[in-house]
């Protein structure tokens, strides 16, 4: 690699640096590299600016000088992310559906781009190695998981100055590459006529819970008695409810960090729920000792008490939503209906993230906010604050 020195070389401790160009001897100049050699091998970061270069250079003599390690330029991106699943994806809270995901995601990277070398990772090598798995049929949803894994690493990698950007954050994704579906919301004229129709059905309050406070279905069917204030009106999400190894099973691991929060529970919710608290009784009386009591308090329960299979659930919900001429529907849409109703009330996107257990705002934007009405009215109500 033909370079030129543009900064003295610096003694001090047990190494000596150097910031140079790639290239300009050759005519051809391009990024700046900051060398510190230590033990008779080089460690380079490389920067957009002889300006930053000399920074880093500054501190990676401090490093030495302290007896703190310094980054390693010849680190490929696989080994990266061995790094990162290994280090960090086992500390963080996800649930086992999330960190699978993750964990495929990680997969997929390393078989691609496993052996490019960090310094040498750039938007255009991410975007032709999704290219090519566009070309075999990868969606457009899939790419999104994987971006936001690459995110994540490398944003753990600029916390050690591994690297000085986090490229996943300008890379684009494939424009052919399939889309799924796109999402959809009940209007409130179709909301309100579920639950009229489902008034008296064992799941009667489930739809309701997803349709007024926005859980996710799982978070829904993991309710326990505990988890429900009927005196002060408060709902905590606490656990889901999961399929691992074909079995159901009460899991205190949610999908996100904010997914575990406190909701206030409105008036005519705290009326379905206590109605269906009493029905459960009745149940559970009639049960006498073949009452399962295996998975806890569950809200949710089949006659005999144990957790209603998602299955069944889902099924449940299309049978209603058919016989209402609405067609198949799935009980996450009633999560993406709630946030629509949510967003179309006023509410602020901010509010509704929080509501819904997001990690800020962009799922809750991007994913979850559908309109319910056929045209868009905001010129109209400008007008109206315009006329005040």
């Amino acid at each position: 690699m033909a370079a030129t020195s543009t900064a003295r070389t610096k003694s001090v401790g047990n190494g000596s640096g150097s910031v140079y160009q790639e290239g300009a001897r050759t005519g051809n100049p391009g990024r700046w590299v900051a060398q510190v050699k230590i033990d008779d091998k080089y460690r380079r970061t490389y920067h957009p600016s002889e300006a930053k270069a000399k920074r880093a250079l500054r501190t990676m003599l401090a490093n030495v000088e302290r007896g703190e390690g310094i980054p390693d330029g010849n680190m490929t991106l696989g080994e990266l992310l061995e790094r990162w699943r290994t280090k960090v994806l086992p500390a963080q809270n996800l649930s086992p559906a999330t960190r699978n995901n993750y964990q495929w995601a990680t997969n997929v990277l390393i078989d691609d781009l496993g052996g490019t070398r960090l310094r040498r990772l750039t938007p255009d090598a991410v975007e032709a190695a999704f290219e090519a798995r566009a070309a075999d049929g990868m969606s457009h949803s899939s790419f999104i998981k994987i971006r936001s894994v690459l995110g994540r690493a490398l944003d753990y990698a600029q916390r050690r100055q591994l690297v000085t950007t986090n490229i996943a954050r300008i890379v684009e994704l494939p424009a052919d590459a399939e889309r799924t579906e796109e999402g959809r919301a009940m209007t409130p004229e179709q909301a309100r006529a579920l639950l009229a129709h489902t008034d008296g059905h064992p799941l009667h309050a489930y739809w309701a819970i997803m349709l007024y406070l926005g859980l996710r279905p799982g978070e829904t069917a993991g309710l326990t008695w505990p988890d429900i204030d009927l005196t002060n009106n408060i709902l905590h999400v606490r656990r889901s409810l999961k399929i691992e190894q074909k079995k159901l099973v009460v899991d205190e691991r949610l999908k996100t960090t904010r997914s575990r929060r406190s909701l206030d529970i409105p008036t005519p919710l705290v009326d379905i729920i206590a109605e269906h608290r009493r029905r459960q009784e009745q149940q559970r009386e009639a049960a006498g000792a073949a009452w399962s009591t295996e998975h806890g308090a569950l809200v949710f329960t089949t006659a005999n008490g144990t957790p209603h299979h998602p299955r069944n659930i889902a099924r449940t919900l299309t049978a209603a939503t058919q016989k209402l001429g609405y067609g198949h529907w799935h009980p996450h849409e009633l999560r993406h209906t709630a946030a629509s109703l949510m967003s179309e009330a006023g509410i602020p996107i901010e509010t509704i993230a929080d509501q819904l257990g997001h990690d800020g705002t962009r799922m809750t934007l991007l994913i979850y906010r559908h309109a319910t009405k056929p045209t868009v009215n905001a010129g109209h109500a400008m007008i109206q604050h315009l006329d005040r």
